[in-house]
């Protein structure tokens, strides 16, 4: 398999797993059950591990270490065989096996064996861990979170203030932006900062009089006609003042203070620009911590950009080509094309695949905010109600509004995929 299929699905399992550990922290940190954590989509290939949880067998209450093999569903009522081991006044889980029911005897017995406690009896309360499987389909992951759209769960999602639903619901989401805002930073650190206070050259034109004064690339322009040159629009609005007049410049290369004259063009060619220069600022080295707070202002730019792009294919600032959704293949052909671009002049070309991966988990998390049923922001949709009229939707309701969006949003899914193939994007 192409290595850039591999790293295309791998990354993007990665962001869909990262927004459900964003929506699986949320419910630990609220102390709602999540039952599943999954890595991939069902069928089921592996269950993997379980967090901590605990087993009642008659009256005793059994503790199950992180990472035991007690991966099968278990449910009051069965009878089961234990191996455990007692640490002080507690007992900890080392081996379980279910009974069948023609097996074994319905009376509860304890007996000291080398290896610990074997305790045999009917299991009276289960609240077992988190269990993390592996699953068949590998493009992202899920969680299943105990009585989410279910009422009659006591402890369950359903049953929880509006408030935390929203908070559990917005984390998916937010986990995607704020790895945008990290990624962000990791590129704005490696690019450097500019300075807005000192103006260089970054292009001369041939012919033109910046070349006949003996400008070059990468002088600092100090001051013109005596006045110090602190910004780019110091120096385009002393230059256009004096059109087709003389002007002084002093200008900085390497160690070097150079006077010289020049005189703008009254009418230059075109996307030349009075002198035939096209300005810069030096860029000075920053850590990506420090970078932060650009970071963030980079992802809402981001996302706001995304979130008015269909105004702004109604205005026809963008065409509806090149603002239309992509499927899979869409991306690999993105990718492909930003690996063999410079899309970021002078950067390393391993920038450009960071930025690749900083615009989808920023889409992950765009997309799922919007208001539509079966996104998060669909449900957090339902939940405003209760929280500004104290009247819930009706579950009922909910359960089948997000049902049928579900089914549509998987029909477009196809349909995107789709056109992939029979219309593939173009690339400029």
């Amino acid at each position: 398999m192409n290595n850039s299929v591999i790293q295309l699905v791998v990354v993007i399992s990665a962001l869909i797993i990262l927004h459900e550990i964003g929506h699986f922290l949320g419910a630990r940190l609220f102390r709602i059950h999540s039952e599943e954590f999954g890595i991939g989509f069902p069928p089921r290939l592996a269950r993997l591990f379980r967090l901590k949880g605990t087993i009642k067998v008659g009256s005793t209450v059994i503790k199950i270490p992180f990472g035991i093999k007690a991966l099968q569903d278990l449910e009051a009522g069965m009878w089961v065989e234990t191996l455990a081991e007692q640490d002080d006044d507690q007992y900890k889980l080392k081996k379980l096996r279910v009974l069948p029911p023609v097996d074994y005897e319905r009376t509860p017995k304890q007996d000291f064996v080398a290896e610990g406690i074997r305790i045999h009896g009917e299991l009276t309360a289960v609240n077992l861990g988190t269990l993390f499987s592996f699953n068949w389909l590998p493009l992202g992951g899920f969680v299943k979170i105990r009585g989410e759209g279910d009422l009659s769960v006591p402890d369950g999602l359903a049953v929880a203030s509006p408030w935390k639903r929203v908070a559990i619901y917005a984390m998916g989401p937010l986990f995607n932006l704020a790895l945008a805002v990290i990624l962000y930073a990791i590129i704005i650190s490696q690019l450097g900062v500019a300075d807005p206070s000192v103006v260089l050259i970054a292009e001369v034109a041939d012919n033109s009089p910046a070349a006949a004064a003996g400008l070059q690339v990468d002088d600092v322009i100090l001051d013109i006609d005596g006045q110090p040159v602190d910004s780019m629009i110091v120096l385009h609005d002393a230059i256009y003042a004096k059109l087709g007049e003389e002007i002084s410049l002093t200008y900085q290369r390497d160690t070097e203070t150079i006077a010289s004259v020049i005189i703008p063009r009254e009418n230059p060619p075109a996307g030349e620009g009075a002198i035939g220069i096209v300005m810069g600022n030096p860029t000075e080295p920053i850590s990506w911590l420090a970078a932060i707070p650009m970071g963030a202002i980079s992802t809402a730019n981001h996302a706001m950009a995304l979130v008015t792009l269909p105004a702004q294919v109604v205005r026809g600032a963008i065409s509806p080509e090149e603002a239309r959704p992509v499927g899979y293949k869409g991306m690999y052909d993105i990718y492909q094309d930003v690996q063999e671009r410079e899309l970021i002049p002078g950067a390393p070309q391993s920038l450009n695949t960071i930025w690749f991966f900083t615009t989808i988990t920023i889409s992950l998390g765009v997309l799922n905010l919007l208001p539509i049923p079966a996104l998060d922001g669909g449900r957090i949709l339902f939940t405003l109600p209760e929280i500004i009229f104290r009247r819930r939707i009706p579950m009922q309701a909910q359960n089948m509004i997000n049902a049928i969006s579900f089914m549509l949003m998987i029909l477009l899914f196809f349909y995107i995929n789709y056109l992939d193939f029979a219309n593939p994007v173009q690339l400029p």
